[in-house]
């Protein structure tokens, strides 16, 4: 019996000793096949093959586009071969075989992050150290050691020396003198799995007071008021991310602002009007070239950093319909903030009025017309919310409007559009001088899961003139439950 036993844990030791040597293998081939496509890629870029031979600027795209590489590997080598003639040490230990190039592309990305890592990396140091895996090597340079640690170390050591040699910058002040502070600022965005996108970087004291100064003016602390149902208030990070987006949307809208082949930092939107009416076409929007959903294409053709381009499918020609068409010019945007003059139209909602879009009632995709009448001021959120099935908007007067959701309707696009008027959620804003006009009710509290405001309309009372039965509200007899915006002022 324990012979038996024996025998198979044997038999189990050989077979995972082949597999490791046969994998060991294996790697090893394919490292040197990585090092064989670094140097060809470096030797063509040095040559400006990649642009006179095969007409690719990016080397990473060259790759993708015209060779069956990974993403990852295009974009390791390509970082490598871009900055071959900088790095050479590191550059000499992926191309021959030394360290795996995944390692190398990692360590002179960041040490190409700024200036001042760059001229650390290559200056010597004060007297020459020994590398920790090879008391036989000395190394001269910070790019010497970080070679070392690409050839023996793992990923997590290596990405620990790396932020110990961004931490020595610090005492390196002699060295820096003539570059400054900006030398040693950097910022990375990149976008995640999720669609998110990620910001990180460091930035220079007064660029860093400026952001910072700027965020706290656009968000103040919030009040004991914004509180939440559960007396919770609303998360500065949040607020932060939200006001970035204005000063960028704002900014890059602005004949002011940097602009590339005549245009300043727009996003392009591509969708053909069937489509963006609501007609089942078979064809989705496009937003910078990425399939959208249409809901999404008619929130963002109301926005001032769209360029929505109507693509006529039986021409083949793209037209822009451009600003005019569809965004209220300054002196009807200055009317709409003097009738609506605290922000956002939905109760609750502090976004100050800088922050708001002007949404169309009835869109301009379906002839709706950029005047006063067929406008409200919303935040950002609350215009995405407005756009998703079930919501209805009216306006009533001058910075008055009633945002109706219509319950049990969430899945009939064809009543956003009629406005039938039954109501489970409903809104209504008003100004000064309508507070006391009948229909626009004094603020008050419900208890908590009820909603804010009261009933104004009862399920038997929707504006089509139609009976809606709503099964929860009617057997209790209570009406349905209006949420009243909050006063807002205008000047008069």
């Amino acid at each position: 019996m324990a012979a038996t036993a024996l025998q198979i844990l044997t038999g189990s030791g050989e077979r995972a000793q082949a597999i490791r040597t046969t994998l060991d293998e294996a790697a090893a081939a394919v490292n040197a096949h990585y090092a064989q496509v670094l140097s060809a890629v470096i030797t063509m870029k040095n040559a400006n093959l990649h642009r006179n031979a095969f007409g690719f600027s990016a080397l990473r795209d060259l790759l993708l586009s015209q060779f069956d590489f990974t993403y990852a590997t295009a974009g390791s080598v390509a970082a490598i071969a871009r900055l071959s003639t900088k790095f050479t040490l590191l550059t000499e230990a992926a191309t021959t075989g030394r360290a795996r190039i995944d390692q190398v592309a990692y360590g002179v990305r960041q040490l190409d992050k700024t200036p001042a890592m760059r001229l650390f990396a290559l200056t010597p140091f004060r007297e020459a150290a020994t590398s920790p895996f090879d008391p036989e090597v000395s190394c001269a340079t910070p790019e010497a050691m970080l070679s070392e640690y690409c050839a023996h170390a793992t990923f997590t050591e290596l990405r620990a020396h790396i932020d110990a040699l961004a931490a020595q910058l610090a005492d390196q002040e002699e060295l820096f003198e003539h570059l400054g502070e900006q030398a040693l600022q950097w910022i990375e965005v990149g976008e995640q799995a999720n669609g998110l996108w990620s910001l990180s970087g460091e930035l220079s004291p007064d660029t860093g007071r400026l952001l910072d100064k700027y965020l706290k003016t656009a968000c103040p602390p919030p009040r004991q008021s914004e509180q939440d149902n559960d007396g919770v208030l609303m998360a500065q990070p949040n607020r932060h991310a939200e006001a970035l987006h204005q000063l960028l949307a704002g900014y890059g809208t602005s004949p002011q602002a940097a602009t590339r082949h005549g245009h300043t930092a727009t996003l392009d939107l591509t969708v053909d009007i069937e489509t963006l009416q609501g007609k089942d076409t078979g064809r989705l929007p496009l937003l910078e070239g990425r399939p959208i959903s249409v809901a999404k294409a008619r929130l963002l053709a109301c926005e001032a950093g769209i360029i929505p381009s109507v693509f006529d499918y039986e021409t083949g020609e793209a037209v822009e319909l451009g600003r005019a068409l569809r965004l209220p010019n300054t002196a009807l945007r200055r009317k709409l903030e003097l009738e609506q003059p605290e922000g956002c139209a939905w109760q609750g909602c502090d976004r100050p009025i800088a922050w708001t879009e002007a949404h169309h009632i009835a869109h301009w995709a379906d002839g709706g017309a950029t005047v006063a009448e067929n406008l409200i001021l919303l935040c950002r959120f609350h215009h995405g919310r407005i756009h998703t099935p079930g919501w209805s908007v009216e306006k009533t007067g001058p910075g008055q409007a009633l945002i109706v959701h219509h319950e049990g309707h969430e899945s009939a696009p064809a009543d956003i559009e009629g406005g039938c008027g039954c109501s489970g959620l409903a809104h209504r804003r008003g100004h000064g001088p309508s507070r006391g006009r009948r229909g626009i009710l004094p603020h008050r509290a419900l208890p908590r899961g009820v909603g804010i405001g009261i009933g104004i309309r009862t399920a038997d009372q929707g504006r089509c003139g139609r009976a809606h039965q709503h099964p929860r509200r009617h057997q209790s007899g209570q009406g349905q439950i209006a949420s009243q915006v909050r006063h807002r002022g205008s000047l008069r």
